[in-house]
């Protein structure tokens, strides 16, 4: 059988994560910190072979893959299946400014969030059979991925322990 091996990553601190605020789809600014995470996890993936890279499009994560692969060349793409969840209207308010137990309609709920996760991980199998990705992503996507690949139930996904920026976690895929 063949197996797809993903090491799931976070991208590096942003300004935003200082400030608290729901980044969702903004682009997102790597803070000096940030950038240091991610030359750190460049160091962490140094002696693993790697055929390729997919990442979110959202300049924070690109920003964070530059730094990581450096020189090394690495087939990579971006996909919005990555991107972190849309907190819609919320997207750059404070995390303590909102009644975080009524969200807006606009919001994608977790459950969107999950089905999203699926169809990143279907991309992956469809994609890159048999090779090593690098995938780097956000906080709750990439916590969404792993309750994927782990059969955990969306109503358990937030049990898993969000990524620290810069993080990377290794997982194995039959393809």
């Amino acid at each position: 059988m063949s197996m797809i091996v993903i090491y799931l990553a976070r991208h590096g601190q942003t300004e935003e994560n200082l400030k608290r605020i729901f980044q969702g789809h903004l682009p997102g600014v790597l803070t000096e910190e940030g950038k240091r995470q991610a030359a750190e996890l460049g160091e962490a993936l140094e002696d693993i072979e790697l055929d390729a890279a997919v990442s979110s499009d959202l300049r924070r994560v690109k920003d964070t893959v530059k730094i990581a692969l450096g020189d090394r060349r690495l087939p990579w793409t971006t996909t919005r299946l990555l991107r972190e969840i849309d907190w819609g209207s919320w997207t750059g308010l404070c995390l303590n400014a909102v009644d975080r137990n009524n969200p807006p309609a606009d919001v994608e709920t977790w459950e969107m969030l999950y089905r999203r996760a699926g169809e990143f991980l279907e991309y992956i199998r469809s994609n890159y059979s048999e090779k090593r990705v690098l995938a780097v992503g956000h906080g709750q996507i990439n916590r969404a991925i792993q309750a994927c690949i782990e059969h955990v139930p969306v109503e358990k996904m937030n049990a898993i322990p969000l990524m620290r920026n810069g993080e990377v976690r290794k997982f194995v895929l039959d393809a």
